[in-house]
């Protein structure tokens, strides 16, 4: 397998990023009964994946279920209600009967259902003989990150690294994720150098699933860094050179077109001056520069990249936390749907850590910090404003040797808090994750010691 990789590698380095589709929101939807109003007993499962054409306005999709009671007889999108709640049919997504199935079409929509996706609040409803109310649902959100199987719900990934050290000779990463469609679908597969490369999931070529992706650093100053990409629509490999020694990576989707944009952070070596943003937008294949944050000293003062989507227009905005620099401990954010700069002050760097993501399920990035204790075994707290009505949520949850792993694990559409333990006693690893839609308790075997979990990418 090693060697089968790296020959498609050498055959397939492509100098610049493909898409396979241009100017499309990207939703997902893990459907199970869990997420029905009222819930039912059913064991039936699905996900749904829709593209939105801005420039056509057209919907397409493709949704797929399995286990159902009885006969599938409609699916529908309905809108507009949030996770708990039912709405009325938007639109008719098709029927091909049976207990397994798959259906695909296109339409367009209207510019209110657009608005209505992208704040998540449509979500899709398989009916059956046996529930003609609904049997499965899903909400629908934009794809979640670490979702490589594509079915809305963040999967649990390691990568391993052999025995050696750096530099030296280069050291195979493999990476081991644990797909969330079922052991069938979990994968092995060895990508990047554990001397050189530091992981930067997304979806490079826009087919709803994340891709194996790296970042390369330069060998020494001014030399030029490498994002390596092995894409999930077709196997092949791309080996796009992107960035210097010493940019940090922030691959999001800035220009809202459903694809990852090549992106990296790159301070000065003077203190004073701005930190500057390099982002190869998908939609165009131009590069946006843009200076936006203070380089700092680089130790106890800089301001580190904490993009997210905090207005919620579907484009990931630039944004910092600020650390010994004024106004410290603040979030800062240049929101992409009016280009205005919002402060707000939040956490402690010193103790925190600052954990973007969407835990309302509202379609917006909250301001959000774990906090740690004085120990390792003190208990780690969570804190976070709710964009959707301004309410803050303080959860105790996990310990203070733990890494922040947010993500959204069970596919409601909300970023859960979750933690990613290391067993430093020879046994297996595991996340600990606390579910948004129930609050309930979710634990995953995963990893071992000396493991690096992907899912904490996200946690500064």
């Amino acid at each position: 397998m090693k060697n089968g990789i790296w020959r498609i590698l050498m055959i397939a380095i492509i100098a610049g990023a493909a898409s396979i589709s241009a100017n499309a929101d990207t939703f997902s939807a893990h459907i199970n009964s869990a997420q029905e109003v009222p819930m039912n007993s059913t064991t039936g499962t699905g996900w749904a994946r829709m593209n939105y054409n801005e420039s056509t306005q057209t919907l397409s999709w493709t949704v797929f279920f399995t286990g159902l009671s009885s006969n599938q007889t409609a699916a529908h999108i309905h809108a507009a209600a949030p996770v708990g709640s039912n709405a009325g049919v938007a639109v008719n997504l098709g029927s091909v009967g049976g207990t397994t199935g798959t259906i695909t079409g296109s339409m367009v929509i209207s510019s209110t259902l657009r608005d209505q996706l992208r704040a998540n609040l449509a979500y899709v409803n398989i009916h059956t003989s046996d529930n003609p109310g609904g049997e499965i649902r899903g909400q629908l959100a934009r794809r979640r990150v670490v979702d490589y199987d594509g079915d809305g719900r963040t999967d649990y990934s390691v990568l391993r690294f052999p025995a050696g050290t750096c530099p030296g000779t280069p050291r195979q990463i493999t990476y081991w994720n644990r797909n969330s469609l079922g052991i069938s679908s979990n994968q092995t597969i060895p990508w990047g150098d554990a001397c050189t490369d530091f992981p930067s999931p997304g979806d490079y070529d826009g087919d709803g699933k994340d891709d194996l992706a790296v970042y390369r650093a330069g060998a020494a100053a001014g030399q030029q860094s490498t994002f390596l990409i092995l894409r999930s629509s077709d196997n092949t490999a791309q080996f796009v050179a992107y960035g210097l020694f010493g940019d940090q990576a922030v691959s999001r989707d800035y220009d809202g077109d459903g694809i990852t944009d090549l992106a990296v952070f790159r301070r000065s070596a003077t203190q004073t001056d701005p930190t500057t943003w390099f982002i190869r937008q998908s939609t165009s294949g131009v590069t946006r520069i843009e200076t936006f944050g203070l380089s700092g000293n680089g130790s106890s003062t800089f301001d580190t990249p904490i993009p997210g989507d905090y207005d919620g227009d579907g484009k990931f905005d630039l944004a910092v936390y600020r650390f010994g620099l004024t106004p410290a401990n603040n979030y800062i954010v240049k929101q992409s749907s009016n280009n205005a700069v919002i402060y707000t002050q939040w956490g402690n760097f010193t103790t925190d850590y600052i954990v973007p993501g969407d835990y309302d399920g509202d379609g917006k990035f909250e301001v959000a910090a774990a906090r740690t204790g004085a120990t390792g075994t003190s208990p780690m707290v969570w804190y976070i404003r709710r964009s959707s009505d301004s309410v803050v949520t303080i959860q105790q949850w996990g310990q203070s040797s733990d890494v922040p792993s947010q993500g959204d694990y069970n596919g409601d559409g909300a970023t859960d808090i979750s933690v990613f333990r290391a067993n430093n006693s020879g046994g297996n690893s595991a996340y600990f994750t606390l579910q948004s839609q129930f609050n309930t308790p979710l634990v995953n075997n995963w990893g071992v010691n000396g493991d690096f979990s992907v899912n904490t990418f996200d946690a500064r």
